[in-house]
């Protein structure tokens, strides 16, 4: 079994990351965000496919996506009111995109093996978010991934805040 766990924003306007990785690394499932605002987050890997949900019934969003080798390339939300998710791992860095170049967010993060940690920003310096996730027993690209879907579900809920969170 393994765990993700940590903050990607601050201690004001941030996001509690704690997700567990089990059954060899195909069932993921935790929480984002803290009790009032988060979202709970169920995600299934088969082969290289992963499916999932990140928030409730009514104010969630559906997430289908595939790993390759180095890289994922996958879909959070629906068709119209979706955004395109794309990262890449080489070395012990990972960058990617969340949505596209105008209404999206970049991703630049970094692996540290010996410490299990990633680290870096998602968006931009100054609207952006900073990550600091312990890493155990899951993929770095995993746990890239739980970072960008914790940033967008922040950025989602704060649109659509009137809404009763799950």
């Amino acid at each position: 079994m393994g765990s993700i766990e940590g903050r990607v924003g601050g201690s004001f306007d941030g996001f509690d990351v704690s997700v567990t990785v089990e059954d060899g690394g195909t069932s993921i499932s935790g929480r984002i965000g803290g009790v009032f605002r988060g979202g709970d987050i169920k995600l299934h890997i088969n082969q290289d496919q992963i499916e999932g949900r990140l928030g409730g019934m009514l104010h969630g969003q559906s997430l289908s996506g595939e790993f390759g080798k180095e890289s994922f390339a996958g879909r959070i939300g629906g068709g119209v009111l979706g955004k395109e998710i794309w990262l890449m791992h080489t070395n012990n860095q990972i960058e990617g995109r969340v949505g596209g170049e105008s209404l999206g967010f970049s991703c630049l993060l970094y692996y540290d093996a010996a410490l299990e940690t990633l680290t870096g920003r998602l968006g931009g310096e100054v609207i952006g978010h900073s990550v600091e996730l312990k890493v155990s027993g899951a993929s770095p690209l995993l746990a890239a991934l739980l970072a960008v879907l914790t940033y967008h579900y922040h950025q989602f809920s704060s649109r659509s805040n009137a809404a009763p969170h799950q």
